[in-house]
């Protein structure tokens, strides 16, 4: 198989897994129960808050998106590229392809800020990729904080916490022994050339303080959504409890970053099922509300977000078809 088959296998893939999903998901649902939940909801309050949590997010995620570049690329090539009015459009023209997958809208982002401040697309990436690692260690430390104050919000899904507890090792193992490779002060010589690597660069400059400074800002942005998430469910009748929501937005967003479907879209509507039934207190049949509520919140973030982008999508374009001059196309000092 060629590579060129292999990366249309992966683009395909997530398509046919959502296509899937989604059959699975509507054709055990009650359809009409579910449009009842619909038309009950209070549509202005869930339309106001997705609006402007989707503003929100974008902006805050920008100033995170910032504060990486200062923090792992600040010391390399141009000093521009790197401001609030500089990302934002770039953040905001990302969500055409986080559509599809939120690591290749990274890897986008990061192609074009390493052209602007003419840095190695490998290190460039490895900075924006940086981004992803500290969300996944972010959610995933929540998640484990939050079933061990909360163990019965996944009442007995057990295989459930179980492969929760495998990626919660694996991901907190790779932190750790990250940390002692990377910023040691051992200077063995094979280390000091793994530490000057491209793609290795970013992570070094990722020292303590900054990790700690990370993942504070990217809780910020998960309790964002969750109180968007909140407010979402009220707006369709469900009386949320805000601490098990603190534990089940985390569980859900590790959940959704399996790449099989586009943007989550069947996955994590799946797992509300479980989590969210008792918040549906009203007497109506459980299921169809959450599988309204999670329904439309997908899909107004998606197109909310789609159309934010489109202000931008024309004049990044053209700066993504624009060749390189000689100057920004070679590669920094090194460290």
């Amino acid at each position: 198989m060629t590579p060129a088959q292999r990366q249309r296998i992966r683009q395909i893939l997530p398509l046919l897994g959502t296509v899937l999903l989604l059959g699975l998901f509507f054709g055990t649902t009650d359809r009409a129960k579910l449009m009842q939940a619909l038309a009950m909801a209070n549509l202005g309050q869930f339309f106001a808050v997705i609006l402007i949590t989707t503003v929100v997010t974008w902006l805050y995620d920008s100033f995170c998106l910032v504060w990486l570049v200062r923090v792992t690329l600040g010391h390399r090539g141009k000093p521009e590229g790197a401001t609030l009015r500089e990302i934002a459009p770039v953040k905001a023209a990302s969500y055409l392809l986080n559509v599809v997958n939120y690591h290749a809208a990274n890897l986008a982002m990061g192609w074009l800020i390493g052209r602007r401040k003419g840095v190695p697309f490998l290190e460039a990436g490895a900075a924006l990729a940086t981004l992803s690692w500290l969300d996944l260690v972010t959610v995933t430390g929540m998640a484990v904080i939050g079933l061990w104050l909360a163990p019965e919000v996944l009442g007995n899904a057990g295989s459930l916490q179980i492969w929760l507890q495998i990626v919660a090792g694996c991901v907190f193992g790779s932190a750790f022994a990250l940390m002692l490779l990377l910023q040691s002060p051992l200077q063995i010589s094979w280390l000091q050339r793994l530490r000057q690597l491209a793609p290795i660069r970013p992570l070094v400059r990722l020292g303590p303080w900054q990790m700690l400074q990370g993942l504070a800002l990217r809780s910020g942005l998960i309790a964002a959504y969750t109180i968007a998430a909140v407010l979402v469910m009220r707006s369709f009748g469900m009386a949320p409890q805000w601490g098990k929501m603190f534990v089940c937005l985390p569980v859900l967003t590790v959940v959704g970053t399996i790449p099989i479907s586009v943007s989550g879209l069947g996955t994590t509507q799946a797992l509300m099922r479980t989590l969210y039934a008792p918040f549906v207190i009203d007497g109506r049949a459980a299921t169809p509300v959450i599988d309204a509520y999670s329904s439309a919140q997908i899909v107004g973030y998606i197109v909310l977000r789609l159309l934010l982008a489109m202000p931008f999508l024309r004049k990044i374009s053209q700066e993504l078809r624009q060749r390189p001059t000689s100057e920004s196309a070679l590669p920094s000092d090194p460290v």
